[in-house]
């Protein structure tokens, strides 16, 4: 491929990655209409918004990577972004928690194809030693859909209603996918790792991963900020529109500019500088930067959640964040570079599969059921469940309010733990990595 067509292929393939996390958050930027209009409680919110997308999107994951080691895997990115977008707009017809629901399987189901196989398509574009700065530009569409992407939904869902938001980004979706169909290239795939000519199954590919530990404490780890990352973000915009009374577009204004710029700085820094680093001193900086990252960020953003105006909180709760968004590109870098060609979108597949299990699948609901608990603790000796159902508990100045305010921030500071968790799972890989490079030189 020239410089030009891979310019284009990494824009689009970014493009598609944009949408495929506006997928994932979209419940998250509209949660309290739809929790007002079909009187859900945050369990169900973290279930529309996490398990179900997550169950849904691990059971496709490998079967459509297969599909993308056998076949184009530039056909199949494509195509499985149109059925997602073609649900996403659907849901905006939903008429119960059960017809959303169904649009989310449907939109899980096709977002399982805009990450696996692109990162096997960027793998074969550049060298091993450009591969986590690459794929660090690829999760570029995931800041981007942040920031502009729910700065717009926020504004949609206030102005036009929750409905028209689902529409307007099915319909871009779909226009990205049209797009992707007619200009994004297939590469040659590279002939780097000996044995390639004999493809392996993906019972050889899962053992492979799982017989090194350093590739399994790096999954894990990254499944702990995944964990804490997707649990915080589907409850962000609630959060500022019950602790600071901002209504869905300010929330979705102030979401954006917190995973937005954070995903953005952090994910450029994750691929430069754990690059830079572990080049120009010691390999294990690879995952060690994004370690350090995430000890760091921790106190930072508890601070922020606890912070008594949001001139204070949005700030802080930026910068901390900034540091739990290092880690996949030099984790995907780490992964591949132990994969054959044939084998990576397998291999990503299988590391995504745990990662948004565990985060996506896990996180929303459990913190929904933390910040349900807290609540009704914080509400006293009335039935809040009962009480302070539907819009009950948006009411300014409410009992209801103050309670479901306060439960959710004490279920957002103590997922932070989770970021803790995770450095010390990626600080424990690094040194994993480097014993592994002596017994394999001996």
């Amino acid at each position: 491929m020239t410089t030009r067509q891979r310019a284009l292929a990494l824009l689009l393939l970014a493009s598609i990655n944009a949408f495929g996390f506006i997928d994932r958050v979209m419940i998250a930027l509209v949660a309290e209409k739809i929790k007002a209009e079909f009187f859900l409680s945050d369990t169900q919110i973290g279930l529309l918004g996490g398990t179900a997308f997550a169950v849904v999107h691990a059971l496709a994951s490998i079967p459509i990577a297969r599909l993308a080691e056998n076949f184009s895997r530039a056909r199949v990115t494509v195509g499985f972004l149109m059925l997602a977008s073609t649900s996403t707009a659907l849901a905006g017809a939903a008429g119960s928690f059960l017809h959303l629901l169904l649009c989310r399987i449907g939109m899980a189901a096709g977002n399982a194809a805009t990450e696996a196989p692109p990162h096997s398509i960027i793998s074969d574009m550049y060298p091993p030693e450009k591969r986590a700065s690459a794929i660090s530009i690829f999760m570029l569409g995931v800041p981007t859909a942040a920031l502009f992407g729910s700065f717009a939904g926020g504004q949609i869902a206030e102005s036009f209603g929750w409905r028209n938001t689902f529409v307007v980004f099915g319909a871009g979706g779909a226009l990205i996918a049209a797009l992707g169909f007619f200009l994004l290239k297939e590469p040659e795939r590279s002939h780097e790792t000996e044995g390639d000519a004999e493809r392996l199954g993906t019972l050889q590919i899962f053992k492979a991963i799982a017989s090194r530990r350093t590739l399994v404490m790096m999954t894990f780890g990254v499944a702990a900020v995944s964990l804490g990352s997707f649990g915080v973000n589907t409850f962000l915009p609630a959060f500022f529109t019950r602790e600071f009374g901002f209504n869905a577009g300010e929330a979705g204004l102030a979401f954006g500019l917190i995973s937005g710029v954070a995903s953005l700085v952090g994910t450029l820094l994750g691929g430069y500088v754990s690059e830079w680093m572990a080049a120009r001193w010691d390999q294990r900086w690879l995952l060690g930067f994004p370690a350090l990252g995430a000890l760091v960020g921790t106190p930072l953003f508890i601070i922020g959640v606890l912070a008594q105006s949001a001139v204070a909180a949005v700030p802080l709760m930026l910068v901390g964040s900034v540091f739990f968004y290092t880690s996949m590109g030099p984790a995907i870098a780490t992964l591949h570079g132990f994969l054959g060609p044939h084998s990576r979108a397998t291999g990503s597949a299988i590391f995504l599969l745990v990662v948004y299990m565990i985060g996506q699948g896990v996180g929303p609901p459990l913190i929904g059921i933390v910040s349900d608990a807290a609540s009704s603790s914080a509400y006293g000796s009335g039935n809040f469940s009962l009480e302070c159902a539907g819009a009950a508990a948006q009411v300014t100045g409410s009992a209801c309010a103050a309670a479901s305010a306060a439960g959710l921030q004490f279920a957002i500071v103590a997922f932070a733990a989770f970021f803790v968790l995770a450095a010390l799972l990626l600080f424990g890989a690094a040194q994993s990595g480097r014993r592994e490079e002596a017994i394999a030189r001996a």
